[in-house]
């Protein structure tokens, strides 16, 4: 009895599998709807090793939206069970749900009974300790296959917002430790990715209040001359998404950005040969209309050589439209001293509210 009870339930999930579609990586709508400059697009996948990296897309003529997922490219024998992805989404604006993958898992739910769901999706957290560079897909990258849904369904072009605001950081605009409560502490090595939440970070809340759609170049330990997953300085991780596969297309950022946030040098008070190398890179690969912010760490960190890198930059390449923006002392709520939970990346987004508003609503040039 029980044999052929288990029998006649494999039955009905082959004939589930029979009634559903496979939307490739590679559907026009997929690759519309991913954050600029952070995944690797190849044909029969699309992966990404950034803290917040984003899809958005919408479906049509289904109920079902399972995402299809690989992680044969994580090392099983160093990559403990909690140093994988953590993925969130909403379905038709709802509330965020989340999910850690799982050695071999291939399939994940998310939206069920919902005709017609739009999907926004992120990666909330990742572990700093593998590598994110080597590779078409590094060790630590969310690499997603394809998505499922019922048959005859299909994606549709999602409405998304015109303009690209670019934030290039450390852990801490990284949305490390976001998900974290006020003196909960430093995670151990192995709790990094369930301490993030990507979207939590103040970059994000800035380019999302000023109507702009948020791509990033931040990771945790990173700093302008370099930082942990094999990163490269800032002046090569501009042009590189990892060591096999290029950021620009021919010598820009395509679709240029329209505004460049940088906060670097918590890690590490930087060079000031570092600090100019990477802004006169940033500058040609974005061109003359993107409007780049340089923002001293909130710390206060590197304030002087930064500034006086800063300075040099501006004086001997006649940039006009570059800023410099100072927070001063700001108190916000941390989970160990140093990184804000999502209430401290609300307090500091605030508080860059005053000094960025001039900046970004101004048509001129600086002066």
């Amino acid at each position: 009895m029980n044999g052929k009870k288990l029998i006649f339930v494999g039955m009905l999930l082959v004939a589930g599998n029979i009634k559903a579609d496979l939307v490739s990586v590679s559907d026009k709508n997929i690759l519309n709807g991913l954050s600029p400059y952070n995944w690797v697009c190849k044909s029969n996948y699309v992966s990404s090793a950034i803290c917040g990296a984003s899809l958005t897309v919408s479906f049509q003529g289904t109920k079902q939206v399972s995402i299809q997922v690989d992680t044969e490219h994580i090392n099983k024998a160093t990559a403990a069970a909690k140093r994988y992805p953590i993925i969130a989404w909403s379905v038709n604006g709802g509330t965020f749900q989340s999910h850690q993958l799982a050695a071999d898992e291939k399939d994940i739910l998310l939206a069920s009974n919902t005709a017609n769901p739009a999907i926004s999706l992120y990666i909330k957290g990742m572990s700093p300790f593998e590598d994110r560079f080597n590779g078409d897909a590094p060790g630590t990258a969310l690499k997603i296959t394809g998505f499922s849904v019922d048959k005859g369904g299909a994606t549709k072009a999602a409405t998304l917002p015109a303009g690209i605001w670019l934030n290039i950081g450390d852990s801490i605009m990284s949305g490390d430790c976001a998900a974290y409560t006020a003196s909960q502490g430093r995670p151990a090595n192995d709790l990094w990715a369930e301490s993030d939440d990507g979207q939590a970070s103040y970059g994000y809340l800035l380019a999302k209040h000023y109507g702009y759609r948020e791509s990033r170049i931040a990771t945790g330990g990173y700093n302008w001359g370099g930082g942990l997953g094999n990163l490269p300085d800032l002046a090569t991780l501009i042009d590189q998404r990892t060591s096999t596969i290029k950021r620009i297309d021919g010598e820009k950022l395509k679709p240029a950005p329209d505004v460049v946030l940088v906060n670097l040098g918590e890690n590490g008070v930087p060079a000031d040969a570092a600090v100019i190398a990477s802004l006169r890179k940033i500058r040609s690969r974005t061109g003359q209309k993107t409007r780049i912010i340089l923002m001293i760490p909130i710390s206060g960190k590197g304030r002087a050589e930064i500034t006086r890198a800063f300075n040099s930059y501006v004086d001997s390449d006649k940039d006009r439209d570059i800023h410099l923006v100072d927070l001063g002392q700001v108190k916000f709520e941390t989970a160990d001293g140093q990184h804000p939970t999502a209430a401290g990346h609300e307090v500091v987004f605030k508080a860059a509210l005053q000094f960025i508003d001039p900046m970004i609503k101004s048509k001129g040039y600086r002066k």
